[in-house]
């Protein structure tokens, strides 16, 4: 298990873990944003040009989604977690 990894199992753990990370996929844009990474890594820009928003408003999103775990830095750019993978999985995919 790597370093990001274990702290993304970590934060699972507990139910304030769980909620908050939940809380940040409540919005459909932070939702977007994951689907666009989990299909492949992907820079900010590529975000902002796919999404047509702005650099400000994706850089807030990405951070968020950060935070929850569910996506993480890749030399620059960024790629789903196993804990974002499993969400898009298991509960996305339930919608």
């Amino acid at each position: 298990m790597t370093t990001n990894e274990n702290d993304s199992a970590k934060m699972w753990e507990g139910a304030e873990g769980h909620r908050f990370a939940l809380e940040v996929l409540q919005l459909p844009l932070r939702r977007r944003i994951l689907r666009i990474i989990a299909s492949g890594i992907k820079s900010t820009d590529q975000i902002e040009r796919e999404l047509g928003i702005s650099s400000t408003l994706a850089a807030y999103h990405l951070a968020m989604l950060e935070k929850a775990l569910v996506i993480e830095r890749y030399e620059g750019d960024w790629r789903a977690t196993s804990t974002g993978q499993l969400y898009l999985d298991k509960v996305e995919a339930g919608r």
